[in-house]
């Protein structure tokens, strides 16, 4: 007895053919063949940073002494959250080590103030031309833990490139 439907027809199946390709796995395929490719080729856009601010990177009056380990203390004296950080990595860059970094208690300061803990006037004015900014001041410390504490107001501007995370 019939039913009246239509016999059930079983897919034809070529043995030891490739499966068909649909046009959403050409598409997919092209897409990862494309992204492939634009990762050999490199992004100059990216590639060439924007001049900073401050001193540029390739500035050898604002690079510490080559051979020369200067220990810089910053302090964020600003309400505006992680300048000491970014101050840290832009430093750093120019060759300064950076012992420490945290946040001034004294209040908000509007100008930036280098305090030199040592008799180096050279370094002082090496590391105003790296930050763009800063008053220099002298206080001698015989405990010597670093050699400079830097008090960044808020008239430092950091660089212009993209900030590490």
């Amino acid at each position: 007895m019939t039913l009246g439907l239509p016999p059930k027809s079983s897919p034809s199946v070529r043995i030891g053919a490739h499966p068909r390709w649909t046009d959403w796995t050409r598409v997919m395929v092209w897409f990862v063949v494309a992204g492939g490719l634009v990762g050999w080729f490199p992004v100059t856009a990216a590639s060439q940073a924007p001049p900073r601010t401050s001193a540029l990177l390739s500035d050898s009056l604002a690079r510490a002494p080559q051979g020369t380990r200067i220990r810089v203390r910053v302090l964020n004296a600003t309400t505006s959250k992680g300048l000491a950080k970014r101050v840290t990595f832009a430093l750093r860059d120019y060759g300064y080590d950076v012992v420490d970094f945290d946040s001034d208690r004294r209040g908000p300061r509007t100008s930036t103030l280098i305090v030199s803990h040592t008799a180096h006037a050279d370094w002082a004015q090496r590391l105003r031309r790296a930050l763009g900014t800063g008053a220099i001041e002298s206080r001698p410390d015989s405990l010597h833990y670093v050699d400079f504490t830097v008090l960044v107001g808020s008239d430092w501007k950091p660089p212009t490139q993209s900030f590490r995370p």
